[in-house]
């Protein structure tokens, strides 16, 4: 009921959103249109002047979308398949830690398949599991440790994207202190990074549920206390292979290296002229993407867009041709969420001889 509840309240805060930026783009289109015309909307009657605002507003927007430039939006595809082919290899490494050997086929059509359902159901979450129940159903029911895989790859994503926004807001940190929103949101972004490494250091801490009274206790009581134990075995194993999470680190980096180039592909396709050029992307997009990897809507739609909105606009760019860039780099990843339900059609779980598996099970 509660999971239900939260779905819910993300729907309506992503349709809130979206209804308050369509709604503005779609006022200040009639705007410019009575402003051309020379028509005092205060003369007109609700009826004709909703009929101006919902005419005019859409076609204005649609517009925007019609002027992208064909190939440098194929350009923005190709960069998210970059990230795609990274996320793999990145994701290989992690499960080989837990001594989970499947073939980079295997782990490409996975990976796919998660993305497919990241797409479609409501959360972000929905593709992790899915992973990692593909991956425990072909490597004898390793449950816990396929689980940790995911929550690894993800925590060192977010971690290296927490990261890159401080960097870029520390390399123009006069712009930073100028602007009381980026300022909000460097505060918001270190905040997160404190919390991810002291959540890391405390995972990795083997004695630490020892030194805090009735932690343990407290913990033992909880419902499938025992997966949750060997999640953090799992999980601490890691701390035993400094090499890989220094690579994964540094090809975390390249993936939200890649990630921002679609969009500038996107940018350069909508004809987007920003005031201080590439610059504007590598600064405000890390801080995009960290406040929209927090839950608070559906797939962080609203958020992102009306975060597109504010921030190129305050480097010139329109609201319309700000929602255009959030939309269609959207819509260049979701390409990819399509090509994983080839994968999910097609997919052959191989699933390990039923005699490892009972003795497995009996080993348990």
């Amino acid at each position: 009921m509660k999971k239900k509840l939260g779905a819910l309240v993300r729907i309506l805060v992503s349709v809130g959103i979206l209804a308050y930026l369509f709604n503005s783009i779609f006022q200040k289109e009639a705007a410019k249109y009575f402003e051309a015309h020379g028509i005092d909307p205060d003369a007109l009657n609700w009826a004709d002047r909703a009929h101006v605002v919902w005419t005019k507003g859409p076609a204005a927007l649609w517009e925007v979308f019609q002027h992208c430039d064909v190939w440098w939006f194929i350009a923005g595809i190709a960069f998210v398949g970059v990230v795609c082919a990274l996320g793999v290899v990145r994701w290989q490494w992690i499960l080989r830690v837990q001594g989970l050997e499947l073939n980079l086929r295997r782990v490409n059509s996975i990976f796919f398949v998660g993305m497919f359902f990241n797409a479609f159901l409501l959360g972000s979450t929905g593709g992790d599991v899915i992973k990692a129940w593909y991956v425990a159903h072909e490597t004898h029911h390793k449950k816990a440790e396929a689980v940790a895989t995911v929550v690894v790859d993800r925590l060192i994503g977010l971690l290296a994207l927490f990261v890159l926004a401080l960097i870029m807001m520390g390399l123009y940190r006069h712009r930073v202190f100028d602007d009381v929103r980026l300022r909000t949101f460097a505060v918001i972004t270190l905040a997160f990074v404190l919390a991810v490494v002291l959540g890391t250091v405390i995972g990795l801490w083997r004695g630490f549920t020892d030194n805090v009274p009735q932690l343990r206790a407290w913990l033992q009581r909880m419902p499938r206390y025992d997966m949750l134990r060997r999640m953090v075995d799992a999980y601490r194993v890691y701390a035993s292979h400094p090499g890989v999470l220094v690579k994964t680190m540094l090809i975390s980096f390249a993936v939200h290296l890649a990630s921002m180039l679609s969009i500038v592909c996107v940018g350069k396709g909508l004809g987007i002229v920003t005031a201080n050029g590439m610059v504007d992307y590598f600064l405000y997009l890390p801080i995009i993407n960290s406040v929209t990897a927090i839950p608070i809507s559906i797939s962080g739609f609203g958020v992102r867009e009306l975060m597109y909105a504010q921030m190129f606009g305050e480097v010139g760019v329109a609201q319309a041709s700000g929602v255009a860039l959030s939309l269609l780099g959207f819509v260049a990843n979701l390409f990819w969420s399509i090509v994983g339900a080839g994968f999910y059609l097609t997919h052959r779980k191989e699933l390990p001889p039923a005699e490892a598996m009972q003795t497995e099970e009996e080993a348990k």
